[in-house]
């Protein structure tokens, strides 16, 4: 069967050319129309956005300006701030070497402390140092008397207070005799055995015990109101007696060592040592033959019978302040220092004021 021919198809029909014509009639319809409305909008509108856009750039500008005032101060207050916080750190840089220094300081006043506390029981554990009942002039001086034997636990003095006490020549003395008492205690020479005395009392131990004996025509105990004469070098108030007692001491009449030795014999307790303060030899004597001149060999028998009535093995110290005219006293006096182990001292006459 014979195929029938095919019919060729037009793209280009006149329906589709209508098609096309009408459209575009369309469009250009709607463009007039568009075109005539905007024109008409944009005159009424432009000159209002005209004006919004001036208004908006004047609040643009005001608020720039309202920002550039903020934004000053902040940049100062973030300099200030920066300022600040160095600050800040250097302060507690500070704070941290001051509280080492504080910690330091805290260790070395609790180190202090603790050698306050040793030192004040190291303190309290030391003797106290013995206070002078009496103040003693220059007390270091001491060295004058040095070779006087203080020995034992008890040591007595026996004093010369004859009228030879009052001067240094027996012119002197006599001269004086007349005085009043008061003038005859502030004697010189007097005064000097009065200071070597307190001397001697100062150079005591504090556990020694002494005793005063005065001798002139007799022999009496400085303190005879106490039981056995004996003083405490402890005791304050009775070395204080002892010394008040004896500044009221005058001078006065003969000299009778035989009878200060022949106490002695008979105190309670015997001494541990004897110290002697005299001036010369004995005036008088109650055993040798007596002469009415006095002469220097009579003199010397005095002192020999007074040395036989001495305690056998007691130390007898002369502190000799002679008087002149009597040259044999000191030789004798040497003998009874070499016979008893004892010593002899005769200070200058200017001592101890120099």
């Amino acid at each position: 069967m014979l195929k029938g021919k095919r019919r060729e198809t037009e793209i280009f029909s006149m329906s589709f050319m209508d098609c096309i014509c009408c459209g575009f009639g369309a469009v250009l319809l709607l463009f007039i129309l568009t075109t005539g409305q905007k024109s008409d909008y944009g005159k009424d509108t432009v000159e209002q956005l005209k004006k919004q856009v001036t208004q908006l750039d004047r609040d643009i500008t005001q608020e720039q300006l309202a920002l550039s005032k903020l934004a000053r101060p902040a940049t100062l207050t973030e300099a200030e701030l920066a300022s600040m916080q160095e600050e800040n750190v250097q302060t507690k840089s500070k704070a941290d070497a001051e509280e080492e220094e504080l910690k330091r300081l805290l260790r070395q006043i609790a180190a202090l402390r603790d050698e306050e506390a040793k030192l004040l029981a190291d303190l309290k554990n030391m003797p106290e140092e013995e206070q002078q009942p009496v103040p003693i002039p220059e007390i270091d001086r001491r060295q004058y008397l040095t070779g006087v034997k203080l020995e034992g636990s008890h040591v007595l003095f026996i004093v010369r207070a004859s009228g030879s006490m009052l001067g240094d020549t027996l012119e002197d003395a006599i001269a004086r005799l007349d005085e009043p008492d008061f003038k005859k205690r502030a004697a010189p020479k007097w005064q000097r055995v009065v200071k070597a005395l307190e001397w001697l009392v100062a150079s005591l131990g504090t556990d020694a015990n002494f005793q005063i004996l005065l001798f002139n025509d007799e022999t009496v105990p400085l303190l005879p109101d106490r039981s056995d004469g004996w003083v405490s070098r402890g005791d304050r108030a009775g070395v204080q007696q002892t010394l008040t007692k004896l500044r009221q001491v005058v001078p006065e009449g003969s000299a009778n060592l035989e009878r200060a030795f022949n106490t002695v014999r008979y105190l309670p307790i015997l001494p541990d040592s004897i110290v002697l303060l005299t001036d010369g030899l004995p005036t008088a004597s109650d055993s040798a033959p007596s002469s009415e001149g006095s002469d220097d060999d009579t003199r010397m028998a005095y002192l020999r019978q007074a040395i036989r009535q001495l305690p056998p093995r007691i130390p007898v110290s002369t502190i000799l302040f002679p008087t002149s005219g009597d040259p044999g006293a000191p030789a004798l006096y040497w003998e009874l220092a070499g016979y008893t182990n004892g010593a002899l001292v005769s200070p200058s006459a200017d001592w101890p004021d120099t």
